[in-house]
């Protein structure tokens, strides 16, 4: 049984932020019928040279209604989808870039057994051809940035050449961006010159195809895609940490890095008495103490770290590699011993030094059985000795210090104190 077919077409409105190269379908079909239904494709040309364009775009029209519009691909072809019999009216909408097209209107007929024809020619030889408008003169940009950061970098000169013969040199800007413009068709090397100031030199070549429609692809992808990162050069920053007087390293030391007031990094000394902040760019920085070794007064002083571009790493002049910063060790003015029975030192057992009932300073005894305070001001003090809960055990040692730093424990003149 031969099944009827009818078509409706449908209108709708075009959305004004449909972009370049977009196509929409136009034509609904109902109750479709697959003997009258006729693909339809052809090409658009560049009139002198043959090749296809890229980008024309293309409405079909029926009675005054559009059906469907379709644009042109890479290589310059037009597709329709399935057309019934009938008339047809098509209309170039917008030329390729550069371009015009010699007709901009075709009458187009397609037949019951579906042969279609356009302006009299068999649709399979139909080309619709187009004009330069001028000679087409290309442009393009890439843009320079850190691969640590993204941000953008100011000042890398690349060079283009073709057939790798210099033709121009560009620096980037302040936004990061190197252009080049006035390009003809063809194949270009982009290289780097010279990187930002403080980044590595990019190696690579890079492939700059200029096409025949003014489009611009380099290594294979669009322009105004592309970007090219530098890597940025680091130097350590590193010192000794030792003790003022006696030059020997101090672990436990804990220093801050900084710049512009924020802390980046902060490192503790090893055994060895060694600090090292790890791989820095170029700049200036600020270096302090935020905690000294155990038994050692605070080193208050700020130094000044400069990482130059050389690569000359210096901290308050000092190239790192000589570089030593030292604490004071506080002075051990009183000491307890404590020992069980047979003088075997106990350790864990916790002291107080107290001054009218206010303490001073605790400490506790180590494996050695010994405690230690620090710096004590001239004066009269209660030693007392704890329990594990830190009550008193009602030991107590009356503990006074000189202006001339004599110190006396229970009337005797001694800084150490020897309990069993």
């Amino acid at each position: 049984m031969k099944h009827s077919f009818r078509y409706i077409p449908i209108r709708r409105e075009r959305s004004s932020d449909v972009q370049r190269g977009s196509m929409e379908l136009w034509l609904s079909y109902i109750e479709t019928s697959s003997k009258n239904q006729t693909p339809f494709m052809f090409y658009a040309v560049d009139a002198d040279t043959g090749y296809g364009l890229k980008g024309a775009e293309f409405s079909l029209f029926q009675r005054d209604e559009l059906v469907f519009g379709s644009y042109s691909n890479r290589s310059g072809a037009v597709w329709f989808p399935p057309l019934r019999e009938g008339l047809y009216q098509l209309k170039e909408a917008k030329p390729p870039k550069q371009y015009i097209a010699e007709k901009e209107a075709f009458q187009m007929y397609v037949d019951y057994n579906g042969n279609i024809c356009v302006e009299g020619v068999p649709a399979a030889r139909f080309q619709a051809f187009h004009k330069r408008t001028s000679e087409q003169q290309a442009s393009f940009s890439v843009v320079k940035y850190d691969i640590r950061t993204g941000k953008r970098l100011e000042g890398a000169v690349f060079q283009l050449c073709r057939n790798h013969v210099p033709i121009a040199t560009s620096t980037s800007d302040a936004d990061g961006f190197v252009q080049f413009h006035g390009l003809e068709e063809g194949v270009y090397q982009l290289n780097e010159l010279c990187p930002p100031e403080g980044y590595m030199k990019v190696a690579d070549t890079h492939i700059v195809v200029v096409a025949n429609d003014g489009t611009v692809t380099i290594d294979g992808y669009a322009a105004e895609y592309a970007s090219i990162g530098n890597k940025p050069i680091l130097y350590d920053i590193f010192f000794q940490k030792q003790d003022e007087l006696t030059g020997e390293p101090l672990e436990g030391a804990v220093f801050d890095l900084l710049q512009g007031g924020m802390v980046l990094y902060t490192a503790i000394s090893n055994e060895k008495g060694e600090i090292n902040f790890g791989s820095f760019t170029p700049g200036t920085y600020t270096l302090r103490e935020q905690k000294p070794p155990a038994g050692y007064h605070m080193n208050e002083h700020e130094y000044t770290v400069v990482v130059a571009q050389d690569g000359m790493v210096t901290i308050d002049d000092m190239p790192v590699e000589y570089a030593r910063i030292s604490d004071k060790k506080e002075k051990e003015q009183i000491t307890v011993r404590k020992y069980i029975q047979k003088l075997e030192p106990e350790s864990g057992v916790m002291f107080q030094l107290s001054q009218d009932n206010v303490t001073i300073a605790s400490a506790g005894t180590n494996k050695q059985g010994e405690a230690y305070f620090y710096d004590i001001k001239p004066g009269t003090y209660m030693l007392i000795q704890l329990t594990h809960d830190g009550q008193s055990t009602g030991e107590k040692h009356t503990v006074m210090i000189e202006e001339n730093g004599t110190v006396t424990i229970d009337n005797q003149v001694t800084n150490t104190l020897e309990i069993q």
